[in-house]
């Protein structure tokens, strides 16, 4: 039986360490205020977080498959390993989260605020992320293949070594962003602002680059440049 909103914030407000490891799928937590609340290897596949506080929060290792997070807030929690697949994460809100090794494939994160936060190694395939923010964020090692990132905001990200396969960034800003060694095959970059940014040994084989912006990019090493 599914436990209610009130029944769980009760338990959280005597030990915030209740639901580690907890079967929580499918519950409704929508609004709910749980900040600093550990949800270590909890299973919230399906629940419904839109609106939800989890700044601080613990959520390494959690299930959050199927989940709906939209406009919650999660600034500065951990979900080291977590699994974000098909996840709704529209306008939420990760300033300074910590998501080593995240899954987020097939997830939505239009508009989606991840700035400065460190997603290094993580998976975000075919992910529909227009409008996101990246600012100064780690996406080293990271897989963004066949995602739409048009219009995202990649400003002086680390994005060394991440493949980028097929993927669309249209009108994307990577002002100063660190993309050595980058795998940007059949990467959509049409209008894209590369200024400044560092594409040293990136392979752009059949990559789209029309109009885009590339003052003081460094190019040095890079391979299969389109005429």
């Amino acid at each position: 039986m599914l436990l209610t909103k009130d029944e769980i914030l009760a338990k959280l407000a005597e030990d915030k360490h209740v639901f580690c490891s907890a079967d929580l799928s499918g519950v409704d937590l929508s609004g709910a205020s749980l900040i600093d609340v550990d949800f270590f290897d909890t299973d919230l596949t399906n629940a419904n977080l839109d609106g939800a506080i989890l700044d601080g929060a613990c959520l390494d290792a959690a299930n959050l498959e199927g989940a709906s997070l939209k406009k919650a807030s999660l600034i500065r929690a951990k979900l080291e390993e977590a699994k974000l697949i098909k996840t709704n994460l529209t306008d939420a809100n990760f300033h300074e989260a910590l998501l080593p090794d995240a899954v987020l494939d097939d997830s939505i994160i239009i508009n989606t605020i991840f700035t400065k936060c460190d997603l290094g190694n993580g998976s975000l395939y075919e992910v529909q992320g227009a409008g996101s923010k990246f600012n100064g964020s780690k996406l080293s090692l990271a897989s963004l293949d066949y995602s739409d990132f048009s219009g995202a905001d990649f400003t002086l990200c680390n994005l060394q070594f991440a493949s980028l396969r097929e993927t669309n960034l249209t009108g994307a800003i990577m002002t100063k962003a660190l993309m050595k060694e980058a795998r940007l095959i059949k990467a959509n970059l049409e209008g894209a602002d590369l200024s400044g940014a560092i594409l040293e040994g990136a392979d752009l084989k059949d990559a789209i680059l029309t109009n885009a912006i590339l003052v003081g990019a460094i190019m040095k090493g890079v391979k299969n440049k389109p005429p």
